[in-house]
């Protein structure tokens, strides 16, 4: 794969777009969930996924590189890391109590758990050893598949497929551009994995 492909993947399949894709998905898939969630209810959601998943750990890594304390967003040393993986964890928590509070069924808060307990081993992995963000967080989307499939008898089977085909992509996208060894990536993939799969299970 060409640097230039493995760039676009790597931007296009970030982290932090995964749980706004996670709730696209979910709606997309779930026509109960789609027609029974309230317009009010479903902006509100997805505003609380937005801001504390995507616009202020994008925020917060601007100021980390401002100060000095990050060499780039690609944060490619593994001591760079633990700030903003900190830091994305507490708003991960801080998302997953408001949608708690929400009256909307339980897997959207779950959801979020899932994405909390994924960064927190992820940050004291890094503090051994570089693991792949972009892989956990393909790892749970496949994880939340797997789970929505097992427990609620969703029959999932070609999102499954195409999770794992898009997970292959990023993984080959990471090497190519000489992100991470493979073992990095297989561990982040399941680290995501089971993170979504057992909270859903809960």
């Amino acid at each position: 794969m060409n640097y230039r492909t493995a760039k676009f993947i790597s931007i296009v399949m970030h982290p932090v777009l995964m749980p706004t894709y996670a709730l696209v998905i979910i709606f997309a898939l779930s026509n109960y969930l789609d027609y029974t969630t309230p317009p009010s209810v479903k902006a509100a959601l997805f505003s609380i996924v937005i801001f504390n998943t995507l616009i202020m750990p994008v925020i917060i890594s601007w100021l980390l590189l401002r100060k000095g304390l990050i060499k780039s967003f690609n944060m490619e040393k593994r001591e760079e890391r633990i700030v903003p993986f900190i830091c994305n964890a507490v708003l991960m928590m801080i998302a997953y109590y408001m949608i708690s509070q929400i009256s909307i069924p339980k897997i959207f808060s779950m959801m979020l758990l899932g994405a909390a307990a994924s960064v927190v081993l992820a940050i004291i992995i890094n503090l051994k050893w570089k693991v792949s963000i972009h892989m956990i967080g393909i790892g749970g989307i496949t994880g939340m598949f797997f789970g929505l499939s097992t427990f609620l008898l969703i029959d999932l089977r070609m999102p499954i497929v195409v999770s794992i085909i898009v997970a292959g992509l990023i993984g080959t996208a990471r090497i190519s551009m000489g992100a991470h060894r493979q073992g990095q990536l297989y561990v982040g993939f399941l680290v995501g994995f089971c993170c979504e799969y057992f909270v859903l299970s809960i």
